[in-house]
């Protein structure tokens, strides 16, 4: 028969707590990422950020062009 001292059971408690704030943290900061995210959906793209998109999409490209086999 195994006995437990009150310190682990203290520190059985603390541990469950701890979990129950985790759990709670990552479901705001999930909420939260959730909220940004579609907020920054809405945004529209700059033409800007398009154009350099392609220009990286080329030179990637060329570069793998270029590389011997």
């Amino acid at each position: 028969m195994a006995y437990s001292t009150s310190s682990e059971v203290g520190m059985a408690k603390r541990n469950n707590k701890d979990a129950d704030i985790d759990v709670r943290l990552g479901r705001r900061v999930s909420q939260e990422v959730s909220v940004l995210l579609n907020e920054i959906e809405k945004e529209p793209v700059p033409d800007r950020l398009l154009d350099l998109a392609m220009e990286l999409q080329k030179a990637l490209a060329d570069n793998l062009e270029k590389q011997p086999s």
